[in-house]
């Protein structure tokens, strides 16, 4: 008698996924790239961006991996720092 293969570990992981979580996975690291570039073409360090948003290093840190939810407050705030609007911060 054959048993069924099972399953890989990312297979399980997939299925339990939907597109919706993999977009806004998605969405998140696209704007903590784009966040890294625009400091990139402005020449600041991650130290200077903080102490221009007002703000302690690990949330900081958690923004750029992706890896917190950025509130729209604190995208505003990020997006009036940068003098672009909301709509240039995710459009590239």
């Amino acid at each position: 008698m054959e048993t069924a293969p099972r399953p890989s570990l990312l297979d399980t992981i997939l299925v339990r996924l939907s597109p919706a979580d993999i977009a806004h996975t998605d969405n998140r690291r696209l704007i903590a790239e784009r966040i890294e570039s625009l400091l990139r073409q402005n020449g600041w360090t991650r130290q200077h961006f903080k102490g221009l948003m007002r703000r302690e290093i690990l949330p900081l840190r958690a923004w750029l991996g992706h890896t917190y939810n950025l509130t729209l407050d604190g995208l505003h705030e990020l997006c009036a720092l940068l003098h672009i609007s909301l709509g240039d911060l995710v459009a590239e």
